[in-house]
């Protein structure tokens, strides 16, 4: 519901509004009015159903926040005292209080530091333990996994997993140590122990191949479970759904696929352009339009 200005409150504005900023304004005005606050913009627009104009000369820049005063007392003030008092002295002197973010801009603007958190302990204390036992406790529980001189990178792990011990990632595949971890690869420690297996059986795996579980058991490494999938076969079999449950299935799923890309390959015959005529190769079954016609 709009609140109607009362006679008093446009005398007030017709006198205070064309020379007070509108932070200045606002702030007067529920001084004065407590009970009908305003926004500066309902203050603006029944000024100018008034015909009320800022005074000549106004200046639409706010009044400078850190005036020489201001900064000379800053300095002086803020060694030895915290955020909370520096706030609390600057509302005493100013009318209002300084929030964290601008004592900080503040002390980096002046070159000034309070003091009190030096980042330092005290020689003596137990540096942020609770008491010198929590201490001694701590450091003795990171032993076990602290670099030793001359170790390389990944090498406190090393100790705790040996190489030939194995894991499983989050995918549900074992994986197997084959490394101390170097440091110019160490994300090289640990190998798909089916992919292992299968080169220990068959020799390296084709180029662009992966090796799947025909029995879709990752727990079986039986040399005749495990079968090299061309990437691009596989891709369809994934998205076909195909189901498999052995060998012979899953070999048989991927006959299924080289024959759906020749069927697909068959149907991107050349052929010519619809509307100039000349023959080109298609990217797609279904394209009529050669790419010269696409693009113009």
């Amino acid at each position: 519901m709009t609140r109607t200005y009362t006679p008093a409150e446009e005398s007030w504005l017709a006198v205070h509004y064309p020379t007070l900023h509108p932070a200045e304004l606002i702030a007067e005005h529920d001084g004065m009015f407590p009970d009908s606050p305003r926004t500066y913009k309902a203050l603006l627009t029944r000024a100018k159903r008034l015909g009320i104009r800022k005074a000549e000369g106004y200046r639409r820049n706010p009044p400078k926040m850190w005036t020489d005063e201001k900064v000379a007392w800053f300095r002086s003030f803020v060694p030895g005292h915290s955020e909370s008092e520096i706030s609390a002295e600057h509302e005493r002197l100013y009318g209002f209080p300084l929030t964290e973010g601008q004592i900080g801009n503040a002390k980096t603007k002046f070159g000034v530091k309070s003091g009190t958190h030096g980042g330092q302990f005290e020689k003596g204390s137990a540096g942020g333990f609770r008491d010198e036992g929590h201490r001694r406790a701590f450091l003795e529980a990171g032993k076990a996994t602290r670099f030793r001189k001359g170790e390389v990178r990944g090498a406190a792990l090393a100790r705790k997993q040996p190489v030939g011990s194995e894991r499983v990632n989050e995918d549900g595949y074992v994986e197997v140590k084959v490394s101390e971890g170097l440091q110019e690869h160490p994300n090289s420690n640990f190998r798909l122990k089916h992919r292992l297996a299968y080169e220990q059986a068959y020799g390296s795996i084709p180029r662009g191949c992966n090796v799947v579980f025909a029995d879709r058991d990752k727990s079986n490494f039986d040399p005749s479970n495990l079968v090299a999938v061309p990437r691009s076969l596989w891709a369809v079999i994934s998205h076909e759904g195909w189901a498999y449950h052995d060998r012979d299935s899953l070999e048989a799923c991927m006959n299924l696929a080289r024959l759906k890309k020749a069927v697909y390959r068959a149907r991107c015959h050349p052929r010519f352009c619809k509307r100039c005529g000349e023959e080109f190769a298609p990217r797609y079954p279904h394209q009529r339009t050669c790419d010269a016609c696409l693009n113009r």
